[in-house]
């Protein structure tokens, strides 16, 4: 039998937590202007995928994730807390003011423990890497329209990114040329999209790699078979 007096009464409603939308103090998540603060290439995208045709929209947003990838790494900021776009605060005193301002609208994009760092007080990840992963099914834009680009099935036309953390990529004119070196060695698994063929990793570990991401969105070099 239950406890009688505890918990919520029959029909009684949850309270909610009223949000919070003010604006942060200037400098911390926004710019003067009003635009997120994020990383360079992220903001190139943000501000020109209207006007930029699919290949260039593609390499801002690969750049994008390979930024916003190494800055997950770094166990001083980390990317717990993005913008609404999907992109990283770049720093370390924005993302500690989500932390403490959580009921902010512009920190309801939190990916949650797992993708802050323990050691800076952001969260619980304690090895190598944080739980970050790249972007998925991202609008692509028609350069004339400036609005979401539709394929021929009338289906939105989207892509999406895979990244191998701690590893320095080298980009060729097709896969076989390209090469990856990773701190771990051959061990690095992908994370994001496992349909995205990526390049071959070689041995032996590099430190070198350590902190680096190599990303590809949009599927450069064609799709693989999704991992079982």
């Amino acid at each position: 039998k239950k406890d009688e007096g505890k918990g919520e009464k029959k029909g009684e409603k949850k309270e909610e937590k009223k949000l919070d939308d003010s604006r942060p103090p200037v400098d911390t998540l926004l710019a003067s202007d009003g635009k997120s603060l994020i990383m360079g290439r992220c903001g190139s995208y943000r501000d020109g995928k209207g006007a930029a045709n699919e290949g260039k929209q593609l390499k801002w947003f690969t750049d994008c994730m390979e930024q916003d990838c190494a800055l997950s790494l770094n166990d001083h900021i980390g990317c717990r807390y993005l913008d609404g776009d999907g992109f990283c605060y770049n720093t370390a005193k924005a993302q500690k003011w989500c932390l403490d301002n959580k009921l902010s609208t512009y920190c309801q994009n939190d990916g949650g423990d797992e993708w802050g760092w323990a050691s800076a007080k952001m969260g619980t990840a304690d090895g190598d890497v944080t739980g970050w992963t790249p972007a998925k099914d991202v609008a692509l834009y028609d350069e004339k329209t400036g609005k979401a680009k539709y394929d021929d099935s009338g289906q939105e036309a989207s892509f999406s990114c895979a990244c191998l953390k701690n590893c320095a990529c080298e980009w060729g004119i097709n896969l076989d040329k390209s090469k990856c070196r990773c701190a771990s060695g051959g061990q690095e698994k992908v994370v994001g999209d496992q349909t995205t063929a990526m390049p071959r990793i070689l041995d032996p570990k590099s430190s070198n790699s350590k902190g680096k991401c190599g990303c590809i969105c949009g599927h450069k070099y064609g799709k693989i078979e999704a991992k079982k």
